[in-house]
């Protein structure tokens, strides 16, 4: 079968008889679907930018695995798309794909030889689309709840009913506070553009935007965040600009003397007066961070606050990067969000604190936006050695690199 390459589920399938019913599960709910038998078509789809899950088969899961990464490995030249990876797997080999997942080798699996939760798959998949910012589009002939309930006491119904219509009240809600943020945001770009004054809600906007946890929403968080983060530039450009007119004459004579230097005079004093071998000894002896963070207003907070200091910054936005990250390079401090896409900071602590690996005694902090003591106590018991909400502040980061001892300057 040929691959669509717009498709955003994709079943590499191995026995066309053991995957039938999975196969024709998510054809019946999914707009989306597309087969594939070889490592070609496979790896056609890798590199095709749209952003899928991966279901691979396999009469094991080392089997399934090799197959992906031998089409990863095939097309290592080119830039892949952003995917994810469920194992799909026989009854004996759930053990080894519990902790391929808890190790961040799959995104998930599902016991399908034979099939024990038909429907599972189906949320496996809508969980991991909404994860990648994927509006999902079921097919339109599930059959309501309620009608499902037809037949259990009215008592009990009509309970469960009013459930469904409070929900349902408070997800519209939620939805118009949503419009309004989406509304103010718009609302405030324009302004700006127009050199106007802007009234903008900001500790609504925090609070609303702090209480999304829902996977479902994602996609709007992802854009309402954007839409935060270009507001700022804006916001930042303008105040630039402001302080510029102020200070003209200043930027003036700036001006006449960088017409009067040659262009390569800094790089060419810098090696004149100093050696390059100190130089790059220094750059070594830069103290060396690792955020672990997903939100990305968060993110951008941090890099500013942290750009402050001399220091070596790495950042990453889920678990998997974040146990890549911390497998290949020494940290000297690393700050660990609680709420991660695809798994809990707390379970990384605990991996990497009980394990031997490079960073087993580097102090690592937890991030979280609300101080919860019985995720504090579970963080400190699996190995976390310190717990602070965000957003991070100067004097916090500065208490933090003096009692670990971190040799870090402000930059000049």
């Amino acid at each position: 079968m040929n691959p669509k390459l717009d498709n955003h589920i994709v079943v590499f399938q191995t026995d066309a008889a053991s995957d039938r019913i999975i196969i024709e599960t998510l054809i019946n709910h999914f707009k989306r679907i597309t087969v594939v038998e070889t490592l070609k078509d496979l790896c056609r789809l890798l590199v095709d930018k749209t952003s899928k899950v991966f279901l691979i088969t396999g009469e094991d899961l080392t089997d399934g695995l090799a197959s992906y990464y031998r089409s990863l490995n095939a097309v290592s030249e080119y830039e892949i798309c952003e995917h994810r990876i469920v194992s799909l797997i026989p009854r004996q080999f759930e053990t080894k794909a519990y902790y391929a997942f808890r190790n961040g080798v799959i995104d998930d699996y599902l016991v399908s030889r034979p099939v024990y939760e038909i429907h599972r798959v189906i949320l496996i998949c809508e969980h991991l689309l909404i994860e990648l910012g994927i509006v999902v589009n079921l097919k339109s002939d599930d059959v309501e709840f309620v009608e499902q309930i037809k037949n259990i006491p009215p008592e009990v119904k009509t309970s469960i009913v009013k459930g469904l219509e409070r929900r349902s009240a408070l997800r519209l809600e939620f939805d118009n506070c949503i419009a309004e943020i989406d509304f103010a945001l718009d609302s405030a770009t324009n302004k700006l553009q127009n050199n106007q004054s802007v009234d903008l809600d900001i500790n609504k906007l925090k609070e609303t935007l702090a209480v999304i946890r829902s996977d479902e929403i994602r996609p709007v968080l992802l854009k309402l965040q954007q839409k935060a983060m270009d507001l700022l530039e804006q916001a930042l450009g303008a105040s630039n600009y402001e302080e510029s007119k102020s200070n003209a004459t200043h930027t003036k004579t700036v001006d006449r003397i960088k017409h009067k230097l040659p262009e390569q005079y800094t790089f060419n004093r810098l090696y004149k007066d100093v050696a390059p071998d100190s130089l790059i000894n220094e750059k070594h002896k830069l103290p060396v961070i690792l955020v672990v963070e997903d939100d990305v207003i968060s993110i951008l907070l941090t890099r500013d606050l942290l750009d402050n200091y001399k220091v070596k910054l790495d950042v990453a936005d889920t678990g998997r990067k974040a146990l890549v990250a911390i497998a290949s390079q020494r940290y000297d401090l690393i700050l660990m969000d609680v709420n991660l896409p695809d798994t809990n900071g707390i379970d990384i602590v605990d991996q990497v604190s009980q394990g031997n690996g490079i960073n087993c005694n580097t102090p690592i902090i937890m991030l979280s936006g609300t101080k919860n003591q019985a995720i504090v106590s579970h963080a400190i018991e699996r190995g976390a050695k310190g717990y602070i909400v965000k957003p991070l502040y100067k004097d916090a980061v500065n208490e933090l690199f003096a009692k670990y001892k971190l040799d870090i300057t402000f930059k000049a």
